[in-house]
């Protein structure tokens, strides 16, 4: 989606811009705070979300019936920094 800055010195500016946005089909967003900011940087390093209730029963038996072992597995993952 293409976007415009819109630079202005007076919140009632912000607040006509809010209600014609109601009209048209477009976003006003304001500028996220260094807070706001930080927490985003902070989320980012975590892309892995967790279940409330994880059920890790669910991984039983994932390597059942297959020939390989623990040596194996380690050997594929990290190779030869081992």
């Amino acid at each position: 989606m293409p976007e415009v800055i819109i630079k202005y010195k007076s919140a009632k500016v912000l607040q006509v811009l809010k209600d014609i946005a109601k009209y048209f089909d477009f976003v006003v967003e304001k500028p996220a705070t260094k807070k706001e900011l930080n927490n985003r940087e902070h989320d980012a390093s975590l892309p892995i979300t967790f279940s409330e209730n994880p059920d890790i029963t669910a991984l039983a038996g994932i390597w059942k019936g297959r020939d390989i072992s623990l040596t194996d597995l380690r050997k594929k993952a990290w190779g030869d920094r081992l």
